[in-house]
């Protein structure tokens, strides 16, 4: 037997997979921990402000319309067109009414986003923001986009970066089998988005910004339940199911990966935003 076949698992345990009321379940857990959307929404405000005044947005997995929201909520330069794509009706429906409730004159798209999807007319900026894991192609579905922008304007994508769940996920994936695919995939990176789009001849510029996760208390016996509904999106399975030793690795591997400073406990998550310009 050589190295690569000792160490092999050779057994998988099987698992739920989460299904799409379960992930915006398990997703809140992580919206209430993330210290990303600030630093995602001073990014939109500085890429509006390079746009002309009359912009225009094409939004691409627009989800319920926090991101616009909050963007439009700093004062940040406003679209004169928006045009969203999201597929799942709950969510088309709570956009509507977001982008009523901002006075924004917009279009919702109830369909999903893909390398053959028509974008009718030309944008100043196409926004993936967090939704290229739901897609099939995310670097065809990117240049696909990027011939729908505008000279002078770009595509702007907010992505993880290959750290903290990219590295938990490709770490005990090879462990599970799964009653069916995940949803998001947090296997994928902003590394090899941007691997893909230089293969595809493009000139992405990407920067890193230093996000976390506030895990303060997470670990602590009366927030087990706050604390498998984590897990659960982090691997996309039901993480509380899950034998005793799977789950002790699991807890082990993510409270060990903390920073602590003044009982404060950190999860170092760096969030990656990608530009693709247009000359």
């Amino acid at each position: 037997m050589n190295i690569t076949q000792k160490f092999c698992p050779t057994q998988r345990t099987s698992v739920r997979t989460l299904d799409q009321f379960r992930y915006t379940e398990t997703f809140a857990e992580f919206v209430a921990r993330s210290s990303e959307y600030p630093t995602m929404i001073e990014r939109l405000i500085n890429t509006g402000a390079s746009l002309p005044d009359n912009f225009t947005c094409f939004d691409v997995g627009a989800g319920t319309g926090k991101v616009i929201q909050d963007w439009l909520a700093k004062d940040g330069k406003r679209p004169n067109r928006y045009v969203a794509v999201e597929p799942n009706p709950a969510h088309a429906d709570s956009l509507r009414k977001t982008l009523l409730s901002q006075n924004l004159e917009g279009i919702v798209i109830e369909d999903n986003f893909n390398p053959e999807f028509s974008i009718s007319g030309t944008y100043d900026l196409i926004l993936f923001s967090h939704s290229l894991y739901w897609l099939q192609d995310p670097v065809e579905c990117v240049c696909l986009a990027y011939k729908a922008v505008r000279p002078g304007g770009c595509v702007l994508i907010f992505l993880d970066g290959p750290f903290s769940f990219y590295t938990f996920f490709h770490l005990f994936e090879p462990l599970f089998k799964r009653d069916r695919p995940s949803l998001p995939d947090h296997g994928f990176s902003s590394h090899e988005l941007v691997q893909g789009l230089r293969l595809a001849g493009l000139e992405p510029l990407i920067t890193f910004d230093p996000t976390s996760l506030n895990l303060t208390g997470l670990f602590d016996h009366k927030a087990t339940n706050q604390r498998d509904e984590f897990l659960s999106f982090c691997l996309q399975i039901e993480f509380s199911e899950l034998p005793e030793p799977l789950k002790t690795d699991a807890i082990t591997y993510v409270e060990t990966s903390c920073i602590k400073h003044n009982r404060q406990m950190s999860w170092p998550h760096p969030q990656a935003t990608i530009t693709v310009k247009k000359e």
